[in-house]
């Protein structure tokens, strides 16, 4: 039991600094979390993709693990980030346990106490991102393939036993199903082959055994990818400095190593989101202890075990470099285990150059004051500085979160209208893991829609999606109340939708297949169109001022529609000139009598020719592209547009 005791030691602080507070910092969540979340739960629902296409495509592991943390621990910011906990404490381990065969159990101990107490560590064990896995499933492969090695100082020595060199591989092939930074940690394993194999002049069978059991255990998700058009859409999305290098412009691709090189002591990641802006991984004594700790890797370099820490560190940081906003902590993860390596090699060459007892006693107070120095500092910056900043508060939707706070404790049948950015998906799916009970909760595009329930209810405006002061000052009274953070910053205004002021409704006809119509007009078997106000004028390059009010005559059920409303311009001839398609009222929210205005107002090109344009506008589904049917009020058919008045295009 007491060889254990100093890695029990460590994961008793790493726990505990995972679990504080879990679900008030990060201050809320952020969509990326939620996105898996939602992925979690079709998996419990009974769905078992290998690859998930959300939100730009996912690999599976990690939403695995959540939907067991969110199975246990209910559809809560808990459930979602134990998962991540999981894996920051499994990292910690694994480290511990590869340094303590590779290296000695000091040198072992020393990295595994820097990761529970450092920044980048702690910040991505307790986030719900697939990243999260990568470091557990890094650590975890080269351990096993250490394990595989029976002295690992010796190159070329292998045990007799191919075992541990196929949970390697399982290991590896398991990687590579995290998040697509983990790509690059297959390439450590076969330069370390080419390496080995060529020093021996002889295959190296057991890191083949290695390399060959990865491959099929990674075949399924390799298949599944290959097959899948919209896989790996976020690479695509990532690699413009590939792309510029590949056309001759390598600056990109230089600035981003650079600055990626920089991230140990310069500067961090410059995201809000994943970090303190530009805070270094290290501080300035790890930091010298960091490359203290390279250099003597470097003077190593031909013992295997150095070899391989070298090259597993600048190969985990290739995503980083490769891709935009770097440095990247999420991207550079692969790189995270082996990071904490190097100033642990160079305290353990301290402690084992200073044989006296006065200077081992004087080196090991001076690590207790350190590794309490970094904790203390890495608590400010996470716990109090970094959650407090209003930028981590708009990415993790701070505002929403005690929004739902707020509403959990009102009347559980009165309608509250919250204004969001996302108001079809990834705002209400925010509420799936935020409000323990259910409530009557609309969504509304902030920039576009206002809606009045059938019954009298309350309209929320967050502060980082705040209603559009356009609609806002002209449809809702003064704010009832406003809630604020603890420090006082406002979160939310409340407004009471009891009694609007006059509706934006000038004009109440229309023609449709040649008919002219009085509003209400019947639009497919749930909308009916209640009128307009449009610009009489306007110039190229401006916008064209365009309100319609829509009324909800029958419920759906809470279903997600895939409808869009359209607003065209067409010219003399008929011809499309300008057009607008949106929906500020997600159908989920639809009850019956709802009434809600919906601002599309029309920029003009700036190249468009002065004239009489007719305004078109009516309703579609955008899974087929299939308008609704316009009907007049004794039901018969009037085709699928309504047209309103015109717009004069002056010059």
């Amino acid at each position: 039991m007491r060889r254990f005791f100093p890695l029990l030691l460590i994961l008793v602080v790493a726990l505990a600094l995972r679990l504080i507070a879990l679900t008030s910092v990060p201050p809320g969540l952020q969509h990326d979390e939620v996105f898996h979340g939602h992925d979690a739960v079709t998996v419990l629902l009974g769905e078992r993709p290998l690859y998930f296409t959300s939100n730009a495509g996912n690999e599976p592991l990690f939403i695995y693990l959540m939907a067991i943390t969110i199975g246990l621990f209910g559809h809560t910011e808990l459930g979602i980030r134990l998962a991540a906990v999981i894996c920051g404490a499994l990292t910690v381990v694994f480290t511990y346990l590869w340094i303590k065969r590779a290296f000695n159990q000091r040198t072992a101990f020393i990295a595994a106490a820097l990761l529970a107490v450092n920044f980048w560590p702690l910040f991505l064990s307790r986030v719900g991102l697939r990243a999260a896995s990568v470091p557990m499933m890094s650590a975890l492969t080269v351990w096993l393939l250490f394990r595989g090695i029976q002295h690992p100082a010796v190159k070329g020595r292998q045990s007799g036993s191919s075992a541990p060199f196929v949970m390697a591989g399982m290991a590896l092939g398991l990687a590579l199903y995290t998040y697509p930074a983990a790509r690059t940690l297959p390439v450590i394993v076969v330069l370390c082959w080419l390496a080995e194999s060529i020093a021996a002049r002889r295959i190296n069978r057991p890191l083949l055994v290695t390399l060959a059991t990865a491959a099929v255990v990674f075949a399924p998700l390799g298949y599944t990818l290959a097959t899948l058009p919209e896989a790996d859409l976020r690479l695509q999305q990532l690699g413009a400095p590939v792309q510029a290098a590949l056309h001759g412009d390598f600056g990109p691709v230089l600035r981003y190593t650079l600055d990626t090189l920089g991230m140990f002591t310069v500067g961090g990641d410059p995201i809000a989101r994943y970090n303190l802006p530009g805070r270094p991984v290290f501080d300035p004594i790890t930091g010298s202890l960091f490359y203290a700790g390279l250099f003597l890797a470097l003077r190593n370099r031909r013992e295997p075990r150095y070899g391989f820490a070298l090259l597993w560190l600048p190969i985990g940081l290739l995503p980083s470099m490769l891709s935009d906003s770097a440095p990247s902590f999420l991207r550079a993860s692969v790189s995270l285990p082996v990071t904490f390596l190097f100033p642990a090699l160079a305290f353990d060459w301290l402690v084992s150059h200073r044989q006296d007892a006065k200077a081992q006693r004087l080196l090991g107070g001076s690590a207790a004051v350190v590794f309490v120095t970094i904790a203390a500092l890495t608590i400010r910056d996470y716990f109090f500085v970094w959650p407090n900043r209003s930028d981590v508060r708009e990415v993790y939707r701070s505002d929403l979160a005690l929004a739902a706070k707020w509403i959990d404790r009102q009347a559980p049948d009165q309608p509250i209208v919250v204004a969001g950015t996302n108001p079809r998906d990834l705002d209400p799916f925010l509420f799936d893991f935020q409000l323990p009970t259910k409530h009557d909760v609309r969504w509304v595009d902030r920039a576009f829609s206002i809606v009045l329930p059938a019954r009298s209810g309350l309209l929320i405006s967050p502060a980082y999606s705040p209603l559009d002061p356009t609609l806002r000052d002209r449809l809702l009274p003064p704010p009832r109340e406003t809630i604020a953070f603890a420090d006082g910053a406002p979160a939310f205004e409340v407004f009471d939708l009891t009694a609007l002021p006059p509706l934006p409704i000038s004009t109440t006809a229309a023609v449709a297949d040649g008919a002219r119509l009085t509003t209400p007009i019947r639009v497919g078997e749930a909308l009916d169109f209640l009128g307009y106000e449009a610009a009489a004028s306007a110039k190229p390059c401006e916008w064209a001022h365009f309100w319609m009010v829509w009324r909800v005559v029958r419920d759906v059920d809470a279903q997600q529609l895939p409808l869009s409303l359209f607003v065209h311009l067409l010219d003399e001839r008929g011809e499309l000139k300008v057009g607008r398609d949106l929906l500020g009222y997600p159908t989920a929210g639809w009850r019956d009598g709802d009434v809600w205005v919906q601002q599309n107002d029309l920029q003009l090109p700036c190249v468009l020719e002065p004239g009489v344009y007719q305004l078109e506008i009516g309703a579609y589904s955008y899974a087929d592209n299939v308008r609704w049917r316009v009907f007049d009020a004794a039901g018969a058919d009037r085709g699928n547009r309504l047209l309103l008045s015109t717009i004069t295009v002056q010059p």
